[in-house]
């Protein structure tokens, strides 16, 4: 076995390249010409410089000016490199405009072929680590063997024209380690918020009572114990008592890369009691421990590799269990002692540094509201002006998502929360009766309800649920189908039609990935994008950047589904009060008009109340946003501080948001601004001067002015 002091000398031979190149690896230069005699511009791109950082130490500055969508800027260090030894190489990234970055793509070349691996699209300002493993990368033609490298790679795709600088330093590459964990925050070292990165109980969210309606209960029963740990200083404790729901751990999805053909699984695990069984189980095997008061390691062997995988750890009765130095690792033995991932001290590092703190708001605004109902019936329809109508007026549609309802006491919570709008996953299992069920109490509630049909539902159950409900008070509109792709894009055409025909009174529209920003079917453009913490909360504004423009000629609303929970699938956490504001801020200014959180109940206390606060404030400005009146030109001196002015009934509004994970000061400037001004929700004023004044942006941090009407 490989020991960490051996591997560290290792890492230290490898953190060079091993032919040719720059001293100090492939991003560390003197100078702007010692870089260029090693970095090749290609499909004309431009060169590279040298540029130094505030602290004075020096990076590789990559110049990209994208002159539209999909093109591309590509560089190549031309050196040759054996990796065959390697197991990951590891450097830093930092941008400025990185959100113009749709695809970021590394590459090793050979002469036969290449070796490629996708990194984050959209890079932050601050300085981020990424680490590839290199037998994740997939190929292109017929590589040569990673002994036979010639040159390395870095290639972006833009999401739109504009200019943008890519900074990399930090090049390492580390060998490959026999006993490496590849399971993230096994020993549950990383958290934010009290919540372990990487871990969560399963599923989107919470949506089971009673935990949905009181999620402080799930907390206190399902938390992180810094008192007790077998390796470091924190473990996860499940206390599953009887009269409630068991609950588990579930790992988000990684996978082994190609050299990992089998390999095994462990845990410590220890209990409250003598006999308590627990279940381990990856990727189909699965086993059952019994476990007592002292630390006993849990192993499953014998996994095969596959796609996506997760580990689940499974009390199979009540009682206090803690767990801690989770393993996942190649072959066919578990090491006693806990590895941590490579990843995991770069990720401990990041997730650090991130802002779990709320936009500045004051008192009132943060204790959020409660719907209550009856709703009545309303008339709706889309006006000439791609505006959704709600008894003539122009309606702001701010929906929770709930992909099932496993109670009906669910929707009374949501009410509670301060959603006027639900959006519900009707899946082929609901029958008309149960969903009519639905309805009623949504209506009793207070909720509008967009019903999401599930596309599995047949065509006749579809048209059922449509006559039986077409005239129901609680409906908002017809949500017809989800992310189609392939052959299902005629079906999703389809049931817009008949949705249209059965109901012509209430809008039907379909659901589209990404990859699918222009011409859309229905009466509504939708997206979805959930970038944290993988990517930027620009990633989500971006996609309705661009449905807007496809959206406005053929006068339709623009809605945006958006990242609410996280601790599942590929989300390792969810997105912070902070993240979740810009998000939201940023797809208003660029132009939606509906929005929706997906799903079910979020885990932190933290995003539960941003998105309470979020429902008083989206309803506060959403009269501003609607109104056709034409509003001053409103401008900023910070690229990354999205702002724009409307006005309605004589008040101008400027909401500002900054998009970006650093503070700034922004100059912001709007004819219409004199003497001091309200910063809405704060409790506090700014004073303007001749049209311009100054604020302070936290990170991702929102603002909303309003200047009263002139007397």
């Amino acid at each position: 076995m490989i020991t960490r002091l051996a591997l560290a000398a290792l890492i230290a031979g490898l953190a060079m390249p091993l032919a040719g190149g720059a001293e100090g690896g492939a991003f560390s230069y003197p100078d702007t010409a010692a870089a260029q005699a090693h970095w090749q511009p290609q499909f004309g791109s431009l060169p590279v410089r040298v540029e130094a950082q505030p602290d004075g130490a020096l990076c590789l500055a990559l110049d990209a000016d994208f002159a539209a969508a999909k093109a591309r800027a590509c560089w190549d260090w031309v050196v040759p490199l054996d990796l065959s030894g390697a197991g990951r190489i590891c450097f830093e990234m930092s941008a400025t405009s990185g959100g113009l970055a749709e695809t970021i793509m590394v590459y090793f070349g050979t002469p036969g072929g290449w070796y490629a691996s996708s990194t984050r699209p959209h890079v932050p300002e601050a300085w981020t680590p990424c680490t590839l493993n290199l037998g994740g990368f997939g190929t292109e033609d017929t590589p040569d063997g990673w002994d036979k490298v010639t040159r390395f790679r870095f290639s972006v795709w833009s999401s739109g024209p504009g200019k943008a600088t890519f900074r990399l330093r930090g090049w390492r590459v580390l060998p490959a380690d026999p006993a490496e964990n590849l399971l993230l925050n096994g020993s549950f070292e990383i958290a934010g918020a009290g919540m372990p990165y990487a871990w969560g109980s399963g599923h989107w969210g919470v949506g089971d009572l009673p935990w949905a309606a009181d999620m402080d209960l799930w907390r206190r029963h399902w938390h992180l114990d810094t008192a007790v740990a077998k390796h470091g200083t924190t473990s996860l404790c499940l206390e599953n008592t009887p009269e409630l729901p068991l609950l588990r751990a579930v790992s988000v999805w990684f996978t082994p890369p190609t050299s990992a053909a089998t390999a095994v699984l462990s845990a410590w695990l220890r209990a409250d009691r003598d006999t308590l069984p627990v279940a381990l189980a990856c990727g189909g095997p699965s086993t059952t421990v019994e476990v007592g008061t002292d630390w006993t390691q849990a192993v499953l062997a014998g996994i095969p590799r596959g796609q996506q995988l997760l580990v689940s750890v499974t009390p199979k009765a009540p009682g206090k269990l803690w767990i801690d130095a989770v393993q996942f690792q190649a072959g066919a033995q578990a090491t006693p002692e806990f590895h941590a991932a490579f990843e995991d001290d770069a990720l401990a590092r990041r997730e650090a540094a991130v802002d779990w703190s709320p936009p500045r708001r004051n008192a009132a605004t943060a204790a959020g509201r409660s719907v209550t109902g009856p709703v009545t019936a309303a008339r709706t329809a889309i006006d000439a002006e791609g505006r959704f109508l709600l008894d003539g007026q122009p309606y702001l549609q701010h929906s929770f998502g709930l992909e099932f309802v496993s109670d009906p006491a669910v929707l009374d919570a949501v009410a509670r929360y301060g959603f006027r709008d639900l959006c519900i996953q009707i899946h082929e299992t609901v029958t008309t009766a149960q969903l009519q069920a639905i309805f009623d109490r949504c209506a009793a509630a207070g909720l509008r309800l967009i019903p999401w049909m599930d596309g599995r539902q047949s065509r006749e159950q579809f048209r059922e649920h449509i006559t039986a409900l077409r005239r129901h008070p609680a409906l908002l509109c017809w949500y017809v189908y989800d992310e189609p792709s392939g052959d299902r894009f005629a079906e999703a055409d389809a049931r817009v039609a008949l949705a249209q025909e059965l109901d012509p009174d209430h809008p039907a529209f379909v659901n589209y990935l990404p990859d699918r920003l222009e011409n859309q079917t229905g009466d509504i453009y939708s997206t979805d994008v959930y970038p944290i913490p993988h990517g930027l909360p620009a990633d989500a504004i971006g996609a309705v950047r661009r449905m807007v423009v496809a959206a406005t000629p053929e006068h339709k609303p623009v809605w945006m589904w958006l990242q609410g929970t996280g601790y599942a699938y590929w989300m390792a956490r969810e997105p912070t009060p902070r993240e979740l504001s810009c998000m939201v801020y940023g797809s208003l200014l660029a132009g939606a008009r509906g929005l929706y959180y997906f799903a079910q109940v979020p885990r932190t206390r933290e995003c539960l109340a941003e998105m309470r606060a979020l429902c008083v404030e989206v309803d506060t400005v959403a009269p501003a946003l609607c109104s056709l009146t034409p509003a001053p030109t409103m401008r900023c001196d910070q690229s990354a501080v999205m702002a724009k002015a409307f006005t309605r009934d004589g008040t101008v509004w400027a909401l500002a948001v900054n998009t970006q994970g650093q503070p700034r000061t922004a100059r912001l400037e709007l004819p219409a601004a004199a003497g001091p001004i309200e910063v809405c929700f704060e409790d506090r004023r700014v004073a303007a001067v001749a049209g311009v004044w100054q604020d302070g942006f936290g990170p991702y941090e929102r603002h909303v002015y309003r200047l009263a009407p002139a007397r």
